[in-house]
């Protein structure tokens, strides 16, 4: 059954969760950071992108794509630059990522000498990689549900063709009456 009204189908999709097409930056932003969470800054982490791009994003599904994929691959980008460090005898102390405008990208490094891995960094990358895995089985659920309301909505379609409103009713009582005895074992009479 398809239900259809004036209200913005684009904010909240079946499941409740948000989705990409948001009416404004702040419910983008918002979209944003629930789904990636290296944008939930972390004591000695940051990802963050600008204003003028979460506009764009919106808007352009190119950039909206170019986005999420960077957001998806930025703690990536921050463990690799950790390794770096670790390989010239170094601390990475605090890193920071800004996307801009015009697919830019701005990171920001605090390295110290020293080798081994700064432990708020790993904190924070081990919450983020645990909040993408919740994510994907949530996702994963959700899935499995519209499966299963997308097999329900086709199992109660029916359709008639008769020459009048007696032939279809026959048959709609003959195709009820089947599809009850199917489900509870029980008859649909059509006698008043």
């Amino acid at each position: 059954m398809k239900i259809t009204d004036s209200y913005s189908p684009h904010l909240i999709n079946d499941m409740g969760t948000m989705s990409r097409k948001s009416s404004t930056v702040k419910d983008y932003a918002n979209y944003l950071t629930r789904k990636y969470g290296c944008l939930t800054p972390g004591k000695n982490a940051a990802v963050s992108v600008t204003g003028g791009l979460l506009q764009k994003a919106m808007s352009d599904e190119k950039t909206g794509a170019w986005l999420e994929k960077e957001l998806s691959k930025a703690p990536d980008y921050i463990r690799a630059a950790q390794q770096s460090a670790i390989a010239h005898g170094s601390t990475l102390k605090f890193v920071s990522i800004e996307f801009g405008e015009e697919y830019s990208t701005m990171t920001t490094c605090t390295v110290t000498d020293g080798g081994g891995t700064e432990s708020e960094i790993d904190k924070w990358l081990e919450k983020i990689k645990e909040k993408r895995d919740k994510q994907r089985e949530e996702d994963k659920k959700a899935e499995q549900i519209q499966e299963v309301q997308r097999i329900e909505e086709e199992a109660y379609k029916f359709e008639f063709r008769g020459k009048d409103l007696d032939d279809l009713t026959g048959q709609f009582a003959m195709k009820l009456s089947v599809e009850t005895a199917d489900i509870s074992g029980g008859i649909f009479d059509m006698r008043g």
